[in-house]
């Protein structure tokens, strides 16, 4: 299957009513561990990096290998640059053959943050690079209801005038974080593109959120949170552990955490 476009990834999902997930990798375990659970479930998948990874990795070689992992794959993969804030960030991922940049201008002005989508959209389309854009944000202390940042209104503007492939956008309500499914299927109706629901690996079904409009559900920090788990775990066992051990132990935990999140949305056998 090799490489794919996003946003023809996307589209699939959204018609077929299930959600890709989009998995955080940050070395050469995760990402084989992510990529191995999508093949062996035989479901689409994104591998993503965020931009503030660049000053802890070695993204020149990563990239590469993430590039040669997904060519070799049997099942679509989408390579994704996640949570962007500068130009050199975007033209670095598509220096390395990412298929898909997202450009994160939620705390932007409203207009600042459309002229500069807009831009990123037109020079990445140019070279088949799908776009997400995202309005609205969730603070780290609370879940922010995205009425209090962006009506409906503004989000039709900013998908009409930018042609972003995907939009990220705060759904929640403030009081518990809970999903606002009413908010929600206004943005999916008035957008008609694919959503994203960004921090979305705390959820304990994803059928709701799926059924009125994400398509893809980001899994930013549980690979990491796996991985710590296992460390911990395997090092108590044993006070002089072998480290081979300890990064084939932290690979099958994290597949199997892969796997799980794959059949939640239900993107299984979906390849």
């Amino acid at each position: 299957m090799s490489l794919v476009a996003m946003s023809e990834m996307l589209q699939q999902a959204k018609g077929g009513k299930y959600a890709v997930g989009s998995f955080n990798v940050f070395n050469f375990e995760t990402l084989c561990a992510v990529v191995e659970a999508a093949e062996e479930t035989k479901s689409p998948v994104i591998l993503s990096v965020p931009e503030r990874l660049f000053r802890f990795v070695d993204m020149d070689t990563l990239s590469a290998a993430m590039v040669n992992r997904a060519q070799r794959s049997s099942v679509p993969v989408a390579l994704h640059m996640d949570h962007a804030h500068s130009y050199d960030g975007i033209l670095r991922a598509v220096r390395w053959g990412f298929t898909s940049v997202m450009f994160d201008g939620s705390k932007l002005p409203f207009e600042e943050n459309l002229k500069r989508t807009k831009e990123i959209c037109s020079m990445a389309h140019a070279l088949g690079i799908s776009v997400e854009g995202e309005l609205g944000y969730r603070s780290k202390e609370e879940m922010v209801d995205v009425a209090q940042l962006a009506t409906v209104d503004m989000a039709a503007e900013f998908v009409a005038k930018t042609h972003v492939d995907a939009l990220a956008i705060a759904f929640r309500n403030r009081e518990g974080g809970q999903i606002n499914t009413d908010k929600l299927e206004e943005l999916a109706q008035a957008v008609n593109i694919p959503l994203v629901m960004h921090s979305g690996g705390k959820l304990p079904s994803y059928k709701e959120v799926i059924a009125h409009g994400i398509s893809k559900v980001n899994v930013p920090t549980d690979m990491s949170t796996t991985a710590i788990a296992t460390l911990k775990a395997e090092c108590g066992h044993d006070p002089i552990p072998n480290y081979i051990n300890l990064m084939a132990a932290v690979k099958k935990a994290v597949k199997g955490s892969a796997k799980e999140y794959m059949i939640k949305f239900d993107c299984v056998a979906k390849a």
